[in-house]
């Protein structure tokens, strides 16, 4: 199969504005971009708090990257410790699109680059549902929690009105017939 003498340039751009969107300095003033989420023996989980957006139907584009402590294989015997992923996240229940896979190896070279799924095809995705108790799911779930402080939905939209105690009269006496 030949390749189209572009498709490399294609792909080099691509990563190019992909590393200069996780690579984005942060507003200043603003918390520390890259934030552990979640770690164990295996994984560390980070996550880019500075390129994070809410998207218009309530979920979240967020961009995390996945350490390994021990180097994973692939199916062509490369090997890599690092999974830089932007993905689609749903909070409430926990629901993720992954939409970018980077892989890098432990000198930090990239693997692989899966590329970005169109914006048409992402919205025939499904959302996958996260195992729980499995690393995703507790990841995924601090990402949402470090989302919801960062960005509390407006009190004045979520309260309800405050209703008043009902104002107890006093009780009539009625006379019967005199």
């Amino acid at each position: 199969m030949r390749r189209n003498p572009g498709d490399w340039m294609i792909r080099l751009l691509s990563l190019v504005l992909f590393a200069g969107l996780i690579s984005a300095p942060a507003p200043v003033g603003a918390q520390k971009p890259w934030r552990t989420v979640y770690s164990d023996s295996d994984l560390t989980v980070l996550f880019d708090t500075a390129t994070a957006s809410r998207r218009p139907d309530g979920s979240w584009t967020t961009v995390t990257s996945w350490d390994y402590s021990r180097p994973r294989i692939l199916e062509n015997k490369k090997s890599y410790t690092r999974l830089v992923e932007k993905a689609h996240l749903r909070c409430t229940p926990s629901r993720v699109k992954r939409v970018r896979s980077t892989l890098y190896g432990p000198n930090n070279a990239m693997v692989r680059d899966e590329g970005e799924v169109p914006d048409d095809d992402q919205s025939h995705m499904v959302w996958d549902k996260l195992r729980t108790g499995s690393s995703n799911s507790r990841a995924f779930d601090a990402v949402c929690g470090v989302l919801t402080k960062k960005t509390p939905v407006r009190a004045a939209a979520v309260k309800a009105p405050v209703k008043k105690a009902p104002v107890k009269k006093a009780p009539v006496k009625r006379r019967t017939g005199e």
